[in-house]
């Protein structure tokens, strides 16, 4: 079988989208599926770029770059049209060409959560909903994101979940070489004991309720991430709440850094409004940390006992849980081994396995 699979993200593209696309090639590209052949679609910009993966099976399709709405619907049903291929894996659109294909909707959210997204966002999303109705087959993230995608009519019989997998890379502080841990802690001064987020610093993430419980918690918060188009502004908010000697922010670390910054944390605190599955949380979870999160859309489904669960507009229950948690040893190991346990059920070998089913299917059909 002659498969596409729309990997533009592979070298440069939304944090969670980088590393989906990532894992799920590297999956691909196992023995497993050596009698199929891939075409991989990445942008013109990034030909210099070493792709690492060489086998006789694997064909780079370098396409000029346009924004991911119009590579999709038009330029690469051009490519698949000339390669013959039997189907098509787009992320988020689809296209409108009758080429057979599977759209891997990452979610929906925009629909439910106007509020977190800008005008130019929504009016560039929109154009996902029709894209997809033409789909032969959907797949998204989570259970919640399915149904999410049936409640608002982009089909039913066709769509599928397939859940992300985490990382081996991210594992227990012991496991970790001890002078990369002290270099580490030393780059971006952290103290011994510290609250972490980790991930985009967006209005949907309610960092600044995070920022406020830190009134009622003993240790620092350490922030990770980079500044969204639709941030608020914490400095104010830190600075009103007089919490500047309390609240840490790293900016943005390299991939290689993240399993420590997990691992070195002493709890691991996600107050998201909204998520479409939450992989932080579950790398947390292997990294031996302890997590809290909201009590909201796929975050119960990921976490499951493993977690705590908050509020996430209540300051008060987000500083509770933490303060739960620090209260003794007994109760963060418990915490740590049940988050260990839980993230063992993610695997982005499953992952790629399920994918290819439905790309099976979707050509037999």
């Amino acid at each position: 079988m002659k498969i596409g699979i729309d990997a533009k993200w592979f070298f440069n593209g939304p944090p969670s989208g980088k590393v989906v696309v990532k894992q799920l090639l590297e999956q691909l590209f196992s023995d497993k599926y050596k009698t199929d052949e891939f075409y991989i679609f990445l942008n013109k910009t990034d030909q210099g770029l070493e792709f690492p993966y060489q086998r006789n099976n694997i064909k780079l399709v370098y396409i000029s770059k346009f924004n991911n709405l119009i590579s999709n619907a038009i330029i690469v049903p051009m490519y698949s049209k000339r390669y013959k291929l039997d189907v098509v894996l787009f992320q988020n659109f689809g296209t409108f060409s009758k080429i057979k294909n599977v759209v891997y909707i990452h979610d929906l959210l925009y629909l439910d959560y106007p509020q977190f997204y800008s005008f130019k966002e929504k009016l560039y999303l929109s154009f996902l909903k029709p894209l997809a109705k033409r789909a032969n087959s959907i797949v998204t993230i989570s259970e919640t994101e399915k149904s999410r995608i049936i409640k608002h009519k982009l089909g039913s019989n066709n769509v599928h979940f397939v859940y992300h997998g985490v990382d081996l890379k991210f594992k227990p502080i012991n496991e970790h070489d001890s002078l990369r841990i002290e270099t580490f802690k030393k780059k971006y001064n952290l103290p011994d004991k510290f609250i972490l987020y980790l991930g985009r610093l967006n209005i949907r993430k309610n960092i600044s309720n995070l920022i406020s419980a830190m009134q009622f918690v003993d240790i620092p918060l350490v922030i990770v991430g980079e500044n969204d188009h639709k941030s608020e502004n914490l400095s104010l908010i830190i600075e009103s709440l007089g919490l500047n000697h309390k609240i840490i922010f790293t900016g943005y670390i390299d991939e290689d850094e993240l399993p420590l910054a997990y691992a070195l944390a002493t709890v691991f605190c996600f107050p998201s409004y909204a998520e479409g599955f939450g992989l932080p949380p579950l790398e947390a979870m292997a990294s031996g940390t302890p997590v809290i999160v909201s009590d909201r859309t796929s975050l119960p489904e990921v976490c499951g006992d493993a977690a705590l669960y908050v509020d996430p507009d209540d300051p008060s229950d987000i500083a509770k849980k933490i303060n739960t948690l620090l209260a003794s040893n007994r109760i963060i190991d418990t915490f740590a081994n049940k988050g260990v346990i839980q993230s063992k059920k993610f695997s982005w070998k499953i992952a790629a396995e399920n994918l290819m089913n439905i790309i099976k299917t979707t050509h037999d059909s």
